[in-house]
């Protein structure tokens, strides 16, 4: 109907690297960049060094297939710490967080990884099995259950006004938040409508 409301949940984009995670029956099991969008590379040894993703979920009602996605990336503190070794070891300095994450979850030995100190948010689903949630919304709150760490930013907004007033917030605290942002992303919170419209 045109005169029903459209609700949006909208999530500063963290400037990382895309990375996709499987599940099954609870187990992590296969981790994979985005790719081409359909063709990923698997880092499931280095992303297995990180502390934000769970080796198994936590419940009893776990998806037999759950596909989580989200961002990996490096905290401004833990960037300056990484250049600061790489110099004084005679090594180039990374040119920024993004490339520094990038190229620690690129390595072929885990243990280089493990001392990169690399964080993931999750924030949203690919694959799942069996899914008995309706909205983005609840989705975040239940990848947050499931042991995943989910932006505290994240909001469900209902009318432009609170659309335009995270993105003033973020505006404003992008200098002190310790990571970067690249911008916010606004998603329908309908995940029935998500899926009609389709994704680009």
């Amino acid at each position: 109907d045109n005169d029903e409301p459209v609700t949006l949940v909208a999530e500063p984009k963290i400037d990382g690297l895309s990375a996709s995670l499987r599940y099954e029956n609870g187990r992590f099991e296969l981790g994979a960049t985005r790719g081409d969008g359909t063709v990923g590379e698997d880092i499931t040894a280095n992303l297995r060094t990180l502390d934000d993703i769970p080796s198994q979920l936590p419940g009893k009602n776990v998806p037999a297939v759950l596909e989580v996605r989200g961002e990996v990336y490096m905290r401004h503190a833990d960037f300056a710490a990484l250049n600061e070794s790489q110099v004084a070891a005679g090594r180039p300095a990374f040119a920024n967080p993004r490339n520094s994450a990038a190229g620690s979850l690129r390595q072929l030995d885990p243990e280089i990884t493990a001392t990169r100190k690399l964080h993931f948010f999750a924030y949203s689903l690919g694959e799942v099995s069996e899914l008995d949630i309706a909205s983005h919304w609840e989705m975040l709150k239940d990848l947050a259950t499931r042991g995943f760490v989910v932006n505290l930013l994240a909001r469900r907004c209902e009318t432009v006004e609170e659309v335009l007033a995270l993105h003033d917030e973020v505006e404003t605290s992008r200098a002190e938040l310790g990571y970067d942002v690249d911008g916010i992303v606004y998603k329908v919170d309908r995940l029935d409508w998500q899926e009609r419209l389709g994704t680009v």
